[in-house]
């Protein structure tokens, strides 16, 4: 009786952990039935090799890795290692067997940040802390909509955004250097 007890309790921990799916390896399936596999740095749709990451820097465990389906579109989204900065978000169209990279932006929840009835994605990167008390660095973040099947910039939410952290909105293109503004009054 006491082997039994030892075979059922080591049975109950080996078993799950050995079905548990790899950590270099995600699965997904569109509507459209597009069986999309990444496994160590490669995108293969339906059995193809679709494309090729330079090196396997995915964060194969994130909560963040998934498939957006808008319109007719297909967007995988993989969270990948941004160290020392923030993690960043890849995205890619899947478009019958070919994954085609769109574009990459800081690592965020893919929701409707905005209530505005679309998808959004996107946010800043880190900063330094500036050495003067009453200034900072301005911060700025890019947002993204997914709207009617494409991703576009969301230009009035990153502006609401970068209100709100740097108190002003400088419009882009930023110069490559920092830019130092006075610290907002904060609102009470």
């Amino acid at each position: 009786m006491r082997h039994l007890f030892k075979l059922c309790l080591l049975l109950s921990v080996y078993l799950p952990a050995m079905a548990q799916k790899p950590a270099n390896e995600l699965h997904f399936t569109s509507s459209q039935q597009q069986l999309i596999t990444v496994y160590k740095g490669t995108i293969f749709v339906n059995g193809n090799k679709a494309f090729v990451l330079h090196e396997d820097i995915i964060n194969y465990k994130s909560k963040r890795n998934r498939l957006v389906e808008n319109g007719k579109s297909v967007f995988l989204f993989l969270e990948v290692n941004g160290s020392p900065n923030k993690n960043r978000l890849y995205v890619f169209n899947i478009d019958h067997s070919l994954a085609d990279s769109l574009l990459s932006a800081v690592s965020s929840d893919v929701k409707d940040w905005d209530r505005d009835g679309n998808l959004e994605f996107g946010g800043s990167d880190l900063t330094e802390v500036h050495p003067a008390a009453d200034s900072m660095y301005y911060v700025p973040s890019k947002f993204y909509e997914i709207k009617r099947g494409k991703i576009t910039y969301d230009a009035e939410l990153t502006e609401t955004t970068d209100k709100k952290v740097n108190g002003i909105f400088l419009a882009p293109p930023l110069n490559s250097s920092s830019t130092v503004i006075p610290k907002p009054k904060k609102r009470y």
